[in-house]
């Protein structure tokens, strides 16, 4: 049987000295999370760039809409050409 020493004790104080610094703040943002009284800031609430990144993204779109419909009017090649091998 294993005694119990200060080393040990040492260790344990020290491995939950670790678990409260890691855990600790990773339960405190999940319980502001899941507070209701307090609603989350929204990006688009904050940050006055998003109108516009949200009409560069529709434009985008539009264009990739166009792109998508004009190669699929065009006719496919007849016949592949074949490949060519060395002599």
């Amino acid at each position: 049987m294993h005694d119990f020493s200060i080393v040990d004790l040492g260790g344990l104080v020290a491995a939950g000295w670790v678990l409260v610094r890691i855990l600790g703040p990773i339960a405190g943002a999940l319980a502001r999370r899941i507070d209701p009284r307090t609603p989350a800031p929204t990006a688009a609430a904050t940050d006055p760039a998003i109108p516009r990144l949200e009409e560069e993204l529709e434009q985008l779109h539009e264009r990739l809409d166009f792109l998508e419909r004009a190669l699929a009017s065009r006719p496919g090649p007849a016949e592949l050409p074949r490949p060519r091998t060395p002599v």
